[in-house]
């Protein structure tokens, strides 16, 4: 066999070998980022369960209630940092802030986070958002943004999905009974 010959089946092998080891990376980084969601996912859950989360979390649905004072509107309106042990809803704000954040930057896989809490996105929503109407009066439309991004976000997705994610064509437990 030619050199010429013998350098060309070399070269041929080597593309081979590299076009090879391209595809097992990218099947690499593929895992490698859903492992990484999956532990943002759970991550996330175990946050949810802890019981001041939990607390702050149902403390979100007393802020219409609350607007009505006059003086937490005005703590709201003048306070840049309000303490988060006194005002726990905060707290779940900045929980769905936080979530919304890393949804908006593709950290987590939006379809699983929206199958999961797109209902309690939407109504910690509809609770919190006088107070962040308050609380934008003062400090502008960037608070709580990422909160709204997941909101709207949880909106398309009901629309999308209205009766749920449940795949088609397969039995409900009702139907195999």
């Amino acid at each position: 066999m030619r050199a010429e010959s013998i350098s060309t089946v070399v070269s041929f092998v080597t593309l081979i070998v590299v076009a090879t080891a391209s595809v097992a990376a990218i099947v690499q980084l593929h895992h490698l980022r859903t492992s990484n969601q999956l532990n943002g996912m759970l991550e996330i859950m175990n946050q949810w369960n802890i019981p001041a989360v939990q607390q702050a979390l149902a403390e979100v649905q007393r802020i219409p209630e609350k607007m009505e004072d006059p003086e937490y509107a005005r703590v709201l309106l003048t306070h840049h940092a309000m303490d988060r042990a006194n005002y726990p809803e905060l707290l779940a704000m900045d929980l769905w802030e936080q979530i919304g954040t890393f949804s908006k930057r593709g950290l987590i896989d939006e379809s699983i986070l929206l199958d999961i809490t797109s209902d309690q996105v939407l109504n910690a929503w509809r609770d919190a958002h006088p107070a962040i109407a308050a609380v934008r009066q003062k400090r502008g439309l960037s608070m709580y943004e990422n909160f709204e991004y997941l909101a709207v976000r949880a909106t398309l997705w009901n629309r999308r999905y209205p009766g749920g994610t449940y795949p088609a064509g397969l039995p409900r437990m009702s139907d195999l009974t």
